[in-house]
Order: structure tokens, then sequence, then C-alpha cells
């Protein structure tokens, strides 16, 4: 399954906190500040995208609201896929340190 670098953030930042529901505001971190202040509007509609993919994988669960038209995410959750696919984007970043 090919994810991409924002995806494989999310899913660490769920995986390496302690409460297990994550906000949504939680992702923006993966942003300079500059450039989220620059482009605040794209940035989050660019997260809720990649929220929704992992979603639609079934390595997340979200929660929030739905109108008729939108869903609107406010906290995402793992689910035991997910927490399997976080441990191997952890363990294939460890993998590039000289570690023996």
């Amino acid at each position: 399954m090919r994810l991409s670098g924002l995806q494989k953030y999310i899913l660490g930042q769920c995986y390496l906190n302690k409460n297990g529901l994550v906000a949504k505001a939680d992702f923006y971190g993966f942003y300079p500040k500059e450039e989220f202040e620059e482009n605040k509007k794209s940035i989050q509609d660019i997260i809720h995208n990649s929220l929704e993919g992992l979603v639609a994988k079934d390595l997340l669960v979200a929660f929030g609201r739905k109108t008729a038209k939108k869903w609107f995410i406010n906290k995402v959750k793992l689910t035991p896929a997910g927490k399997r696919a976080a441990k191997e984007i952890i363990k294939q970043r460890q993998r590039k340190l000289p570690i023996k």
C-alpha cells in the first residue's frame, strides 16, 4: 500500500499519541509555520483529504459531524490495521540509523 509523506506522518503521530484520539489540528505540524500561515486553507484541505484517504483504506476511524454535502472531521483514531501500518513505517524509519 502506497502512502504519501503526510499520511505516514499522520499514522506515526496517531501511533505515538498515548490518548488514542488525535485532533485534526495536531497534524498541521507537518508543514513549516511560515508555509502554514500563507496557505492555511489549502493545507487544511490537503490534511482533510489525506484523512479521508486513510479512512477509506480502513487505517483510521474518523469522528466528527456529517452534513448533507460534507464530512467535517474533528478527531481520528487508529484501527488495528492502522497500528500495524504505523509500526512498519516506524521500523522503516529506524532502519536508516546505524543501530547495532
